[in-house]
């Protein structure tokens, strides 16, 4: 089996992400236009300044970054172009579904109320749709760092679009801000309808995902990479079926983990783990999906019917419903269908 036969491959294959944050998968092309657009940024003269703004020393440098480029979307029409070209870019890539957080919060100021925010971004997102194949479910995430006493308030504000939202998230530091706290929102956010899904497992260990399934009664771990410190906490995770939306390159430009052998995302597939493989940030992390795959291929030795196999666990983990799901196995089987994996060649 060649290498560039399976990359061709993993290129081609319908896929389905579950971790991808809407702020972090722009284009490096509309964000340095508005750069430009608002007066330009003396640290950055061309897209490669730009690659390299996005390199982190540690998690704590990623949010610093993360609200740099925040503040160059200043008006809706930014931001729906965002949404926009950031979704016709997944579907680039052959992404057919991909449920997507998004925090309108942080671009809320005097001059663009939560409203025009919110509605830019779903008109963005919903504009994308009708021109290429993909469809998005949207995950509003409420994000910890503003603190538990702001989550009552967001839900409120997000609730008129529900039709839209399909879920709620919880990002930002679990150790500043543990689940706990945001206990109230969630189950309340759950009673209306929403879907709950929370980042634990990546920044504090195995009591932070413990905590988000008893407390968020989260349906879905966002990363849990660390649960691997508790074995009870894998069994749990086994035997329900728990799904963790794991993002391997992530983890290494965050320094969560110090190396590509120290990541266990071998391990907790060859556990029984019903994990995924996401992007989080493709663009400030400078790895798509597609290079997810590649990279499980190369350094973690996952072979075809394997990857094939977490394309599946996106599709059961995912929010969908039933009908479209089973909609997505079929695509999935009639493009396997067509490959040998003897040799990595499609022979139809």
């Amino acid at each position: 089996m060649y290498s560039e036969d399976v990359i061709k491959i993993i290129h081609a294959m319908p896929k389905v992400e579950l971790h991808l944050h809407l702020e972090g998968a722009f284009t490096l092309e509309s964000l340095y236009e508005l750069i430009g657009k608002y007066g330009g940024d003396p640290d950055i003269q061309d897209i490669e300044d730009l690659k390299h703004k996005f390199v982190f020393t540690s998690i704590n440098h990623f949010v610093k970054i993360w609200y740099w480029k925040s503040r160059f979307y200043r008006e809706p029409a930014d931001l729906e172009d965002m949404a926009f070209s950031t979704i016709l870019n997944l579907s680039r890539k052959n992404i057919v579904y991909a449920e997507v957080f998004f925090s309108p919060w942080d671009f809320v100021k005097p001059e663009m109320s939560f409203n025009a925010v919110t509605e830019a971004m779903i008109s963005g997102v919903r504009r994308a749709e009708r021109e290429c194949p993909i469809r998005i479910g949207l995950i509003a995430d409420l994000i910890r760092n503003q603190g538990h006493q702001t989550v009552d308030k967001r839900l409120d504000e997000i609730t008129p679009y529900r039709n839209d939202v399909i879920g709620l998230g919880l990002g930002g530091s679990e150790k500043e801000y543990p689940a706990e706290w945001f206990t109230n929102a969630f189950q309340e956010g759950k009673r209306r309808g929403f879907r709950i899904v929370a980042h634990a497992g990546e920044a504090a260990g195995a009591d932070s995902i413990w905590s988000t399934l008893k407390n968020l009664q989260a349906e879905r771990i966002g990363h849990g990479v660390r649960s691997l410190e508790d074995l009870k906490l894998i069994e749990y995770l086994k035997s329900n079926q728990i799904p963790l939306e794991v993002c391997v390159n992530s983890n290494l430009k965050t320094k969560i983990f110090p190396s590509l052998n120290d990541h266990p995302v071998r391990r907790l597939f060859d556990q029984g783990l019903l994990i995924t493989i996401n992007s989080d940030d493709p663009t400030m992390f400078g790895m798509d999906l597609n290079d997810e795959f590649v990279l499980l291929f190369n350094e973690y030795k996952f072979t075809l019917p394997e990857i094939r196999l977490l394309t599946e666990n996106a599709i059961r983990a995912s929010f969908a419903e039933n009908s479209f799901k089973a909609q997505l196995i079929q695509t999935v089987e009639e493009f396997w269908d067509h490959i040998n994996y003897s040799n990595g060649g499609i022979v139809k």
